[in-house]
């Protein structure tokens, strides 16, 4: 129904849709079509029917929005900065903006510019006393202190938020404020204070009848009593939730989840699986395909750690489907926004040729035009497809590089290893094992989404795959990471597991039928803008990544991942393949 309203908002838009019809569309449908709102809101800027700047600037506010639901931070924030001008002397709406502006730029870690935005809201909406405003630039400004962990900050303008609900009388409010300090307490590891704003909550929602609210605040209470390890209190307070939920025909499956996160923690797996998959069959129906993905991932770690691995098999391939099916879906919005804008500036470009011709022009020159155009549509089309080629492949390599994170061979290895460490009753070795494997299928399924992530945390996944390989191979090889002092781990960026495909020829085919003891060396320097890595071994020296037998290698996949982020970094890669040894080199732009 919605695709149709979309099509035939478009048509009425040609033959004459009014422009308070368009922007009540637009404020009905930004959020729950995000994409179709970009689209249409383009398909207006093309046609170009002599709007006035204000108008535009109305239409481009909605699609700016449209991009922030879209997670398109960037171009949400480009848009906002456009258009804030034209709405000077419009003080609540100048006040919508400057928010919006704040919460983009927290989500892209931009905090000064957040808080100053912020800042500004609350100064203008306490000028002209726009009290839910006020309410607002509170909350935004409490949002990015607790960011920062700066609780106290956080505080302040949380209870500025109270005092005004009180005064206002607003009750939905005000428990939403409650439920915020619950979880600022809750971060600081006050229980009791934690409960108390869950409760106060929750009387509210009491009071006002709101069943969906009701059910929240008792799985907010379960939370806390389970993160403080109170398992039996936390599973009452979630079977409230579900009872409230159930009662009031409320489809949520968090209450399920979190009972099976206390039963996983209880080390009951059967229970644990038996509630993951009550929330499965929940979002199911809801179609909710990303806390599908979780619910899937928290059914793999059950699996394992219970040592069900063919059940975790299973899991697994649920979960990859799942993923599949997100990554397919966000690809092809990408691509659905991405051709309509081609059609969009082919169309426009068509129009301003035609606006510059006059009429004693066509006549004389018609038939030059005609070719001329032919001749340009045909260029244009040839790019066009070149670039949506090109386009394609680049999907294509990230989601080879995606799956290649992870060699299966070492997953099914690393389980048959924890198979044999169990047979022998090695309990403490078995454990290990099982708790480094976990924690480096975790780390991947963290990683999975990230272009890139902090050079510390790709350092701990190093370090866990090579303490697991340690234990697989019987520590038949050492490894040692030197970190130069003028490299700061905590900010320097990397794409995710960018060294440990090389690290795994090294022990997978360096120490193959070596008689000496191995050892790994990984040397982290920098070199004025740029990081640079040293890769060592002391192996046979037959490095597999570099064979030319027409299959795609890890030094291949290396210099494609590389490439795609176009600082032309690849052109740093070296590779010495001794006798006695094989060493690796590159470096990164530190940008």
């Amino acid at each position: 129904m919605k695709r149709w309203s979309f099509f035939l908002l478009i048509f009425s838009s040609i033959i004459g849709y009014g422009q308070k019809d368009i922007v009540n569309y637009l404020q009905d449908n930004y959020k729950s079509s995000p994409t179709n709102t970009i689209i249409y809101v383009d398909s207006l800027l093309v046609r170009n029917r002599n709007y006035n700047k204000k108008f535009i600037a109305e239409i481009k506010y909605y699609q700016a929005s449209a991009y922030q639901e879209n997670n398109n931070h960037k171009k949400a924030l480009e848009i906002f900065r456009e258009i804030l001008p034209f709405f000077k002397g419009n003080e609540n709406k100048t006040i919508k903006i400057l928010l919006y502006q704040s919460d983009s730029n927290v989500r892209l870690n931009n905090f000064v510019d957040a808080t100053n935005q912020a800042l500004e809201a609350l100064d203008l909406a306490k000028t002209h006393q726009f009290n839910k405003e006020i309410v607002s630039a509170n909350n935004a400004l409490s949002f990015i202190y607790y960011s920062n962990k700066d609780y106290l900050k956080a505080f302040d303008y949380l209870f500025n938020t109270v005092d005004l609900s009180i005064k206002e009388k607003d009750s939905v409010r005000l428990s939403a404020t409650y439920n915020n300090i619950a979880i600022i307490y809750k971060s600081m590891g006050n229980i009791k204070q934690a409960l108390a704003y869950n409760e106060k909550s929750l009387d509210i929602s009491f009071l006002l009848k709101d069943k969906e609210g009701i059910g929240k605040s008792y799985s907010n209470i379960g939370r806390v009593y389970e993160l403080f390890g109170k398992y039996d209190k936390a599973l009452i307070y979630y079977g409230k939730a579900i009872k409230n939920n159930r009662e009031s025909k409320i489809s949520n499956s968090i209450p399920y989840a979190n009972i099976g996160e206390v039963y996983l923690l209880k080390k009951e797996y059967k229970k644990a699986i038996d509630n993951f998959l009550k929330a499965v069959e929940i979002e199911k129906i809801n179609k909710n395909q990303n806390v599908l993905q979780n619910i899937y991932s928290s059914l793999l770690k059950t699996s394992i750690t219970n040592k069900d691995f063919e059940q975790a098999l299973i899991y697994q391939a649920k979960f990859d489907s799942v993923y599949n099916i997100n990554i397919k879906k966000q690809n092809e919005e990408k691509i659905k926004v991405l051709k309509n804008q081609h059609k969009l500036f082919q169309s426009k470009k068509e129009i301003e040729q035609y606006k510059s011709i006059s009429f004693k022009n066509k006549i004389i020159f018609g038939i030059l035009s005609g070719l001329l155009i032919l001749l340009g549509l045909y260029w244009y089309q040839s790019t066009r497809n070149k670039v949506l080629k090109n386009e394609k492949e680049k999907l294509y390599l990230e989601q080879m590089v995606l799956r290649s994170q992870m060699n299966p061979h070492f997953i099914f290895n690393a389980l048959s290893a924890i198979q044999n460490s169990l047979l022998d009753n090695d309990t403490i070795k078995s454990a290990t094992y099982l708790s480094r494997f976990a924690k480096l299928i975790r780390q991947n399924f963290d990683f999975i989404n990230q272009k890139t992530i902090l050079l510390v945390e790709e350092i701990d996944a190093l370090k866990n795959y090579l303490d697991t390989q340690k234990l697989r191979f019987q520590d038949k090889f050492d490894y040692e990471i030197n970190v130069f002092a003028d490299v700061d781990i905590n900010i320097v960026e990397i794409p995710p597991l960018l060294i440990q495909p090389f690290i795994e020829n090294a022990i997978e085919h360096g120490f193959k039928n070596s008689k000496i003891k191995g050892k790994i060396i990984l040397n982290i320097s920098r070199d004025g803008n740029r990081i640079c890595y040293e890769i060592k071994d002391n192996g046979n020296g037959k490095n597999p990544s570099v064979k030319s037998d027409g299959k795609i290698h890890s030094t291949d996949i290396f210099k494609k991942r590389i490439k795609l982020l176009g600082k032309k970094d690849e052109d740093s890669f070296v590779i010495e393949s001794l006798e006695k040894g094989t060493t690796i080199r590159f470096c990164l732009t530190n940008s």
